[in-house]
């Protein structure tokens, strides 16, 4: 499967956005490098082994995992694994996972997703966000995602920010598209690791890829 142009769309081709995630780079630079960032929806505290329980409970709910079943957490292992992973990421390169709880109800209100930023093998950021099916609709995984961005740049700000979807997961490259994020590739990787057949993988950056970048993304599968 031959893939897109790898140059992003001009910004200037883009439509304005305004939603509640715009303030988020202001909020980030006056609580940066506070534990705890809010953007304007959300309280967002860097995932740890505390919050195993609740972002298990998300991780195993099928209703999350509908574009991609065999990914659906079966056991809390899987998710300390993950949490791991974001850990390593904060203490290596100073962004990790977050989870994601609404700032009205405060640092002891329920966990309603996770999502943020890590470092990936490819050697680039990697987006992502899952959150709570009665979370959907709100346009919170924007707030996330935008969030991410901001957080990755300050980072490190040379480092190109990706995002991998499903092509049968249409909701999330809208979000990906929102936050300005362009798809950059399509198609099946040659080592296939998907269990969803007739399915495709999309891959998104906020700028141009290395072609030794966009080949590790590729074949993470």
């Amino acid at each position: 499967m031959a893939p897109v142009d790898h140059a992003p769309r001009s910004s200037a081709a883009r439509e304005p956005v305004s939603d509640p995630a715009d303030n988020v780079a202001v909020m980030i630079d006056t609580l940066a490098p506070a534990p705890a960032l809010r953007s304007a929806r959300l309280l967002l505290t860097p995932l740890t082994h505390a919050d195993a329980d609740a972002v298990h409970a998300i991780f195993a709910d099928a209703r999350t995992w509908q574009h991609l079943p065999s990914g659906r957490h079966t056991d809390v292992e899987q998710t300390l694994a993950m949490i791991e992973r974001s850990l390593t990421s904060l203490a290596e390169y100073g962004c990790g996972t977050w989870s994601m709880r609404l700032a009205d109800d405060g640092p002891d209100g329920p966990v309603i997703g996770v999502g943020g930023v890590t470092w990936s093998s490819a050697g680039c950021w990697n987006l992502g966000y899952r959150l709570a099916s009665e979370a959907w609709g709100k346009g919170l995984a924007t707030e996330v995602a935008r969030a991410g961005i901001v957080h990755a740049r300050r980072a490190e700000p040379d480092a190109p920010v990706t995002a991998r979807v499903l092509s049968t997961n249409p909701a999330s490259a809208r979000v990906l598209d929102h936050v300005g994020l362009t798809q950059v590739w399509r198609g099946v990787p040659r080592d296939r690791t998907l269990e969803v057949p007739d399915v495709e993988r999309l891959v998104f950056s906020d700028r141009r890829l290395r072609p030794e970048t966009l080949d590790g993304l590729i074949a993470l599968g």
